[in-house]
């Protein structure tokens, strides 16, 4: 796959920003990464990467960032994982970050002569409730923080082609997966290392995945084709479940688990009186009904517009990805 011979990556030190790069600098082109003074970038020097120090919403350093580039990726932001998250403190941060940076980043290059932007945002918008090969123009509810942030930035981002002429595509996709992963497979690991009895809430629910090298080839097509400033879904394309997904873990890891799925009802319950419990005490609860929505519902997405239009081609099922990871380095998870 060729390339845009020099580009502007954030997010660069992240599973997704790792890959990328290192994909980017195989096919030739010239990389330049913008990243916290504290992040490790020991593997980006190793790889040749110009490194810029700076901040996300700092404009002068964005400025320097998107100087002399044909194309940005930007993956960085703030992740919250957690949709118990919930204060104005913590949505000001995330509406400077992932909102207002991811626009003032995209008019800078746009200013700066870049081409084509290219913003990894998440299915997370469409939020908690059951969604079975959703389209990209299906209604969405983001139902947290998190999600709140990326729809924003969605609109903002949509808004640029029409008012400066540089392209933008946004890639959405669930659950990204590999090598260096920080945040599905070490609790999927976990889980799966535990073996025996296992109870689950929405153990046979749909649960969309993308291996992390099918979500760069997705990227790259997304900054490489001709295609119109558009969303587009991405996963492996297969039809997952919970339980499947920790069956191949636990055979990838020589362990057996018997999954346990846990009522509805019960577990939505118990939520709300954890909930209640909580709220009386004064403590953030450790489950919510929200948390329990996202388990239950079936969360699987359409990806026939990004086969269509960008050629994307899912390479690896789980099973196959799952040979190509080095488990052992989620053992701390156990």
């Amino acid at each position: 796959m060729s390339g845009p011979s020099r580009v502007l990556v954030t997010g660069a030190t992240g599973c997704l920003g790792r890959h990328l790069v290192e994909s980017l600098v195989e096919s030739g082109s010239s990389v330049r990464a913008l990243v916290r003074e504290s992040s490790d970038t020991g593997h980006l020097r190793q790889l040749g990467v110009e490194l810029q120090t700076g901040s996300l919403v700092a404009e002068e350093d964005l400025r320097r960032a998107v100087r002399g580039v044909d194309t940005v990726f930007h993956l960085g932001g703030m992740v919250i994982d957690d949709p118990r998250a919930d204060n104005e403190e913590l949505w000001e941060r995330i509406r400077l970050v992932n909102v207002v940076g991811t626009q003032r980043l995209a008019h800078l290059a746009a200013q700066a002569g870049a081409e084509r932007f290219v913003f990894c945002s998440s299915v997370r918008i469409f939020g908690f409730a059951s969604q079975l090969l959703a389209t990209e123009d299906d209604p969405r509810s983001p139902s947290d923080l998190y999600s709140r942030g990326k729809a924003m930035a969605e609109e903002a981002l949509l808004q640029v082609p029409g008012e400066t002429g540089m392209e933008v595509a946004i890639i959405r996709p669930r659950f990204i997966y590999g090598n260096h992963d920080r945040y599905v497979l070490p609790r999927l690991v976990g889980l799966a290392r535990r073996g025996g009895l296992l109870p689950l809430p929405g153990a046979d629910a749909a649960c969309d995945m993308v291996y992390v090298e099918d979500c760069v080839q997705a990227l790259r097509l997304a900054a490489e084709r001709q295609v119109p400033s558009r969303v587009y879904n991405v996963t492996s394309g297969e039809y997952l479940t919970l339980r499947g997904i920790l069956t191949e873990i636990g055979a990838a890891l020589g362990r057996k688990a018997t999954i346990l799925p846990l009522p509805a009802s019960a577990v939505y319950g118990a939520a709300a009186g954890i909930e209640l419990v909580s709220r009386a005490l004064g403590k953030v609860p450790p489950t919510t009904r929200a948390q329990v929505r996202w388990y239950l519902n079936d969360h699987h997405f359409s990806i026939a517009r990004a086969q269509r239009e960008l050629g994307y081609t899912p390479r690896y099922r789980l099973s196959e990805a799952l040979a190509r990871i080095d488990l052992a380095q989620f053992g701390a998870a156990a």
